[in-house]
């Protein structure tokens, strides 16, 4: 089993930057066309996430401060920290950070070798398929 791999060096009080920080991404052995990506995802007071999804299902846990989720075809949701949800696979969405910007652990059930998001044009025209 290959072994996971960090993106974080691990220092108390590592700052990090706005957007989704992978912090590990690892296979799964019962499922080998899967991988598990664990993200901390910083998303700035009043910034929006550009449109897009993921090539599989996120699990959120809202650790800091709140964020609207803004998913296509539901309604807007406020979520604030204590709180989790569960996106689906390829469900398009672009999150909006609190009066007080939000920080979540995004844990990712993602198919291997995607991207871990795929940006969704607000023009109409269809994204790259990966």
């Amino acid at each position: 089993m290959a072994a996971p791999v960090s993106a974080h060096d691990g220092a108390p009080g590592h700052a990090l930057p706005p957007g989704s920080n992978e912090m590990m991404r690892a296979p799964i052995t019962a499922a080998p066309d899967l991988e598990v990506i664990v993200s901390d995802v910083i998303i700035p007071a009043g910034s929006q996430v550009p449109r897009h999804y993921h090539p599989g299902e996120e699990f959120l846990y809202l650790i800091e401060g709140s964020a609207i989720h803004v998913e296509e075809g539901k309604p807007d949701r406020l979520y604030k920290a204590g709180e989790s949800f569960v996106i689906p696979p390829r469900a398009i969405h672009e999150p909006i950070g609190g009066p007080d910007g939000a920080r979540a652990i995004a844990f990712r059930v993602h198919v291997k070798d995607q991207p871990e998001r795929i940006l969704v044009p607000r023009d109409g025209t269809a994204p790259a398929a990966p």
